[in-house]
């Protein structure tokens, strides 16, 4: 089992790290989720400012493949990360080279409390490597983020199936004491059932490996609050299994689920359709709002 330190596991691999906000060929398409440009928008009105605010990764860039991957980003100041922002974020992603190679694209904002906001972009990147989102307000330099070779990216991603675990359950909690650390209301209704039965139900799966109790950047919990709310609307038609991060509330030995993933960030959700392949990963942080989207396209 490993032995690993909270701080050096949640920010191992930089993903919600404020570090993250500091400045330092494909084809893509826009985000069709977010609102049109107004009227006049254009890749020429991207206005930036050595002044202007940063843009902070809520995602471990180390795990992003080709395709069109989820990268949501915070904005921050030279102090600390915003609560608040645009409705819509607009912007364009660069190469390495600085080739403009998505011209346009735009994110909605995304709120998981009031101190937390998000804009989730959804570019299409099938070229590995290093790309520049650069936003309509930011700092010239915009936020950088990597698209990787798949063969070096060792936790499950979009397009593979999800390996089955025997997760902790309330009947056999398999070493990890508590199995679930949700704040209030006492253990989620996650536990019932392990992975590996969950998948072998033939329905979607949504599998949540978190620890709302001692995550440090606070996402975990509003996370897991948000889910069991999809989750009473969606009823049967969605299976969901939780496993937690730590083996115990003293947060130094990993829980199995962590080892059997490779995991160095949390919280992290995968969707996985009725073949049990993964159809989406939400890696940090998600909303009520963009939850309720993936699942209802899952179950659909």
């Amino acid at each position: 089992m490993n032995q690993i330190d909270r701080r050096t596991f949640l920010i191992a691999s930089g993903a919600l790290a404020l570090a993250a906000c500091s400045s330092d060929g494909s084809t893509g398409s826009t985000d069709s989720t977010a609102s049109p440009k107004p009227a006049g928008g254009s890749p020429a009105s991207i206005t930036t400012s050595d002044d202007g605010f940063s843009l902070a990764a809520r995602f471990n860039s180390e795990v992003i493949t080709p395709g069109t991957p989820r990268l949501p980003f915070s904005l921050a100041n030279k102090q600390a990360l915003l609560s608040d922002g645009p409705d819509v974020l607009y912007g364009e992603i660069r190469d390495a080279a600085g080739t403009i190679v998505i011209p346009s694209i735009s994110a909605n904002k995304r709120q998981v409390t009031e101190a937390l906001s998000y804009w989730d972009f959804r570019p299409t990147l099938d070229t590995v490597g290093i790309y520049y989102l650069i936003v309509d307000g930011g700092t010239p330099d915009g936020g950088a983020f990597q698209i990787n070779d798949p063969s070096t990216v060792t936790i499950p991603f979009v397009g593979q199936s999800l390996p089955a675990f025997d997760t902790p359950t309330t009947a056999d909690p398999r070493g990890v004491d508590p199995i679930c650390t949700r704040l209030e209301g006492g253990p989620c209704p996650f536990h019932s059932m392990s992975l590996t039965d969950a998948l072998a139900t033939g329905k979607p799966v949504a599998y949540l490996i978190g620890t709302p109790a001692h995550c440090q950047f606070g996402t975990c919990a509003p996370g897991l609050e948000f889910l069991i709310t999809a989750s009473k609307r969606l009823g049967e038609a969605l299976v969901v299994v939780h496993a937690e991060v730590y083996t115990d509330d003293s947060v130094v030995t990993a829980a199995p689920a962590v080892d059997a993933y490779n995991l160095t960030f949390e919280p992290v959700l995968f969707l996985a359709d009725t073949s049990g392949k993964v159809v989406q990963r939400l890696d940090a942080a998600w909303d009520q709002s963009e939850l309720d989207e993936e699942l209802d396209r899952l179950v659909s």
